[in-house]
């Protein structure tokens, strides 16, 4: 499954003092976990260690002379990360979140943490909220440690869905953590308030004046992948008249 690398319910334990946690960000909602799981590599200065051979797409991309997949692996320390340039889709979804298990299971992973959006219409975008869902009790205390708002009701819908359900059945206890954001364009301000919560959680203090910098960028880079993305959550059998959102 993993290239120069080699489900039960989760068990009530304990985790670690200081966990070995990974980091998972796709193209979805506003792209916050594309555009959050990248600038946090590029601030902790992560090693690429590997990638997903099973990658949804035959793409590669090609960055200074080297050939490399969608979806690649990082790490730093004792945080891995693994990012795709790609979004997933119905029929490639299930197979990647049981590869990223069965990762996590080979390299001793205490936590998964699922990076996302979640559409709020209304939001205001001076005080974008994050909340979070846990799959183990014992990651209750994160939430209130970081004064996260827990998830308490709504609609999750597309390939999240798959994955959350999937993480939901996986003995490794599993963190998500949705962010308010625009669902149908890049939403920078929202990818910036999803780094600032991850950095809390991890304990790594991540400078965000590059980020700042780069926001009206990044809306125009990353319209294109936008697009993309928004065609493989829309693709249900039985499409909403709205995006999933918050309940009120």
């Amino acid at each position: 499954m993993f290239k120069k690398m080699e489900k039960s319910r989760v068990k009530k334990l304990d985790l670690p003092k200081n966990p070995t946690v990974l980091i998972l960000g796709l193209p979805g909602p506003g792209l916050i976990g594309t555009m959050s799981l990248t600038y946090i590599i590029h601030a902790l200065k992560m090693d690429l260690i590997g990638e997903i051979e099973s990658s949804p797409t035959s793409i590669v991309f090609i960055d200074n002379g080297q050939i490399m997949g969608p979806v690649r692996i990082y790490k730093k320390d004792k945080i891995f990360a693994i990012l795709s340039d790609i979004p997933i889709d119905f029929d490639n979804v299930t197979d990647f979140t049981e590869s990223v298990i069965d990762f996590s299971k080979k390299n001793n992973i205490d936590s998964i943490m699922f990076i996302s959006g979640i559409h709020v219409p209304e939001r205001n975008v001076s005080n974008l909220k994050t909340y979070g869902l846990v799959t183990h009790e014992k990651l209750e205390k994160l939430l209130y440690e970081n004064e996260i708002p827990k998830f308490l009701s709504g609609v999750i819908s597309g390939p999240d869905a798959t994955i959350l359900t999937i993480l939901k059945n996986s003995s490794i206890p599993a963190l998500v953590l949705h962010t308010e954001c625009n669902y149908f364009f890049p939403d920078p301000d929202a990818a910036m308030q999803t780094i600032k919560t991850l950095s809390h959680i991890i304990k790594r203090e991540i400078d965000l004046t590059e980020f700042k910098k780069q926001i009206e960028y990044l809306r125009l880079q990353n319209r294109q992948l936008m697009e993309e993305t928004l065609n493989v959550l829309q693709a249900q059998k039985e499409p909403s008249s709205a995006p999933p959102q918050i309940y009120k």
